[in-house]
This record gives structure tokens, C-alpha cells and sequence, in this order.
């Protein structure tokens, strides 16, 4: 996972992405619900970016807080903002400083970037080393199977992969991860209750006219696979 190149290291500036781009982020219910209100837990998040989630952490009352990312210009920001982050090259050598020391490792839209033939060793290393005997990892993806999903293969330079809940639980499993549990399927935890409700009966429609024409054209998905559509999949995994 070697990240030491210059454009790594301008990412945000090549994506003309900014801090104040997160000014309205707010912790998503799903992730809250993984952590099952242990305000003790020692959190890692791993490509942390400009701290948006660790910011919402740290309001939510969890101290014991970390980051970790590529990018010098992410990491001197969150610093500057009382974030505990550090800038990492590789995640071997950062490993090897906190063997066995989170209970919860956050992994958001990540994997994507790195090499696929490295996606498992690097899952490997999160779940032997980073680790607390029984720690879990929360790691969200882009979806190939949403209505976006093929955009996301080409808007994002350096993403070399997208998943499905089949590959996604594939790396997983691979990796040494026994539980697996996809969170939020329908992507409706947010929402209020009468929306949660027309969602609900849009993608049951949306779903029937995938059948329908996965008919007509002899085409299938792989049966013991979940089916999600949302923009990104959740796994929670220990």
C-alpha cells in the first residue's frame, strides 16, 4: 500500500475538494448503531480525509479518537482542529506502532483506492494487527450495482476497483473476517418515516423492473449475494 507519490499527496486538490466542503456532514444513524453507544472504544479512522467523521465522534462524546491519511494537507488541517491524526505512507509501518490497539476501525470509501491485488492483504492487516481481540471494522464502498454505479469507476482517478456485496464479502471473508453483516441495506436510516415508507415502496417497484428485464434479457445475479442499490455499501465486520 505504498502511498508516498505526489499526486496521492494532492488528492484533495486534484478533486477540488475542501474542508468547508463538509460543513453540513453529519454522523450517519448506521454508524452510531455499530458502535452501540461504548464511549470507551478506541477508534481508528483510516483515510480520514479532513476529520469530518472524527469531528462528529468527538461531538458525540468519544474521546478516544484517531485518524490516519495520505495527505499532508488533510492531516496538518485536522490537526489544527484538536484531531488526533497522524500522516501515514504505508499501513504495514503504521501498524506496527499500534498493534492490537482499536476496537472499531473505520474504513470509508478506501478500498477503492488501493491496488486490487492488494485489497486483501490490506484488510489482513487491519484484522491481525490493528485490531483488539474482538474489534470490529465498519468499511463502506462504492456500489457497482447502484444506478451510478459504473460513473463512480471513471469519476474518481485513482479508484481502481468498485464492489458489489458478493466481492465486498469475498475481501472480507479472505482477509480473515468471520461475522459479516451489511448495514442499512435499503439506505433509509436517515430518512424520516413517511419518507422511509415511499422509499421502501419505489425500490420494490424498481426492483420488480430489474427482474422483469433480467428476464427478458437472460441475465442474473449471484443468488447468495444481498441485493443493494444504494450509492454505497455498508459491512460491518469482526
Amino acid at each position: 500500500m505504498e502511498t508516498n507519490n505526489k499526486p496521492a499527496n494532492e488528492y484533495f486538490g486534484y478533486r477540488n475538494i475542501r474542508p468547508e466542503d463538509y460543513s453540513n456532514f453529519r454522523m450517519p444513524r448506521y454508524l452510531l448503531e455499530a458502535l452501540a453507544g461504548d464511549k470507551n472504544a478506541r477508534i481508528l479512522d483510516i483515510g480520514c480525509g479532513f476529520g469530518q467523521m472524527l469531528k462528529c465522534l468527538r461531538n458525540e462524546g468519544y474521546p478516544n479518537i484517531y485518524g490516519a491519511d495520505i495527505s499532508k494537507e488533510a492531516v496538518e488541517y485536522c490537526k489544527s482542529t484538536g484531531l488526533n491524526v497522524e500522516e501515514i505512507s504505508n499501513l504495514e509501518e503504521y501498524s506496527n506502532k499500534h498493534s492490537k490497539a482499536f476496537d472499531f476501525v473505520i474504513m470509508s470509501h478506501v478500498l477503492e483506492h488501493i491496488e486490487k491485488h492488494k485489497i486483501i492483504e490490506t484488510l489482513s492487516i487491519v484484522k491481525k494487527i490493528l485490531l483488539s481481540e474482538n474489534g470490529k471494522l465498519l468499511v463502506m464502498v462504492p456500489n457497482a450495482q447502484s444506478n451510478t454505479g459504473c460513473y463512480w469507476a471513471y469519476e474518481d482517478f485513482t479508484h481502481t476497483t468498485l464492489f458489489t456485496t458478493g466481492s465486498l464479502f469475498y475481501v472480507l471473508k479472505a482477509a480473515g473476517f468471520n461475522q459479516i453483516e451489511f448495514l442499512d441495506p435499503q439506505c433509509v436510516n436517515d430518512l424520516s418515516f413517511m419518507k422511509r415508507v415511499i422509499v421502501k415502496v419505489l425500490l420494490k417497484i424498481y426492483i420488480m423492473n430489474k427482474d422483469f428485464w433480467n428476464k427478458v434479457t437472460s441475465s442474473s445475479y449471484h443468488k447468495p449475494s444481498p441485493r443493494i442499490y444504494g450509492f454505497e455499501i455498508r459491512a460491518l465486520a469482526m
